[in-house]
């Protein structure tokens, strides 16, 4: 069976670092990186321009577009997450995948790709009308656990916003509540906090701002504007967490008059609703930031420059005491003759910094500022939607 790959860890003395993964992206403070591991890379591949995708895990030289080892029809894979698994060698890490089961074309299921597809719903004891639908919005991991983020409806009715919980320990699901958006599309951004999870979306009502409204499971916490003056069409790219009470809010907007990109960084106090907006020291060019990662009061986000091949990847730290942005850009090695590239997505392990991206339409990785290509024999075109790493 396919649905489960296990990475088995140290035994005994390594128990309780295995038990405490860091959070998706944080680095910890050694200074030797140590052994490179191969990262595990989730996305989807194209055989042919019309074809569907198809969901592909990477793992160094190998490919696989076979992860659902059983027979069946209408099955969707959209992510993964990890648990413990205790093994005769040790503690080893599950990843069980995820995704919509589809049946008789008009209503869908989430799942879990056990032994069987089994839907969240089932477990969690929800009872859902036959003609019920639900699907995905996303995901998030805090203390070790993933937070599916969903939306669910009966055909011509406004969507509910929930979550499953899903153990980091044993993989089970519990359900949880969200509060509804006035509209009915649900939350773009999630961040897991000891006080429950934040969830948030934006809407800007003209070119020149934004609102972000914040919620903490199902209350209603504030809109927050946010503007940068002599920018406009204000758009919100990532949120994080420094704490329950402060958000890093990660927006890039253009020069008015111009396709010059530029980059802000706004703090969020949830207490008294104080915001702070810093901009970032970067070429005036337009460039595109994508899906990053915060670890340790730094954000790492990926970048690539429009119509060209110039990829890299941007951190961005705010310096408490003299209350400055320090800003750094990496550049990446592209391929020779290629013309155009993008870099999408980073992840970061201990002092490693995983930058996922694409080459003419393939999938590649960065580690640090090392080109990394991976399987793509046979691909019209494949994307890498997720990195793990693992010790």
């Amino acid at each position: 069976m396919k649905i489960q790959i296990l990475f088995i860890l140290a035994l005994a003395t390594a128990l309780q670092t295995a038990c405490k993964k860091e959070k998706a992206g944080e680095p910890d403070s050694q200074v030797n990186p140590g052994p490179v591991n191969d990262p595990l890379l989730f996305g989807q591949t194209w055989q042919k321009s019309t074809s569907p995708g198809v969901a592909t895990v990477w793992s160094g030289k190998n490919r696989d577009t076979t992860i659902v080892g059983y027979k069946h029809s209408g099955l969707i894979v959209t992510g993964f997450y990890e648990r413990a698994v205790i093994s005769p060698n040790g503690i080893a890490k599950g990843i069980d995948f995820y995704g919509n089961e589809v049946a008789n074309g008009n209503n869908s299921r989430l799942c879990q790709f056990l032994q069987v597809s089994t839907p969240f719903a089932t477990t969690t004891g929800r009872e859902l009308n036959p003609s019920y639908i639900e699907w995905s919005q996303g995901s998030t991991t805090y203390n070790d656990n993933t937070y599916i983020i969903a939306l669910g409806t009966y055909k011509g009715q406004r969507a509910s916003s929930y979550y499953y919980k899903v153990s980091g320990t044993d993989g089970k699901p519990t359900f949880h509540p969200l509060a509804q958006t006035p509209n009915g599309n649900g939350y773009a951004w999630y961040c897991g906090t000891e006080k429950g999870l934040l969830v948030s979306n934006s809407l800007s009502p003209d070119t020149k701002k934004t609102f972000l409204s914040i919620y903490r499971e199902t209350q209603w916490l504030q809109d927050y504007k946010l503007e940068a003056p002599g920018y406009i069409y204000i758009d919100v790219e990532n949120v994080f967490a420094k704490d329950a009470e402060h958000l890093i809010v990660i927006v890039d907007a253009k020069k008015e008059g111009t396709p010059i990109t530029g980059l802000f960084y706004f703090t969020i106090n949830l207490i008294d609703h104080t915001i702070k907006r810093y901009q970032a020291d970067l070429p005036e060019v337009n460039y595109h930031i994508n899906e990053g990662a915060y670890a340790k009061n730094t954000v790492y986000l990926p970048y690539y420059e429009n119509s060209s091949n110039k990829c890299a990847y941007v951190t961005v730290r705010l310096d408490d005491k003299l209350d400055k942005l320090i800003t750094e850009k990496v550049d990446l090695p592209v391929k020779a003759g290629i013309n155009y590239g993008s870099a999408t997505l980073v992840a970061t392990k201990g002092n490693a910094v995983y930058t996922a991206g694409e080459q003419s339409g393939k999938a590649c990785y960065w580690r640090n500022d090392k080109l990394i290509e991976i399987e793509n024999k046979d691909a019209n075109a494949s994307v890498i939607t997720k990195i793990a790493v693992f010790d």
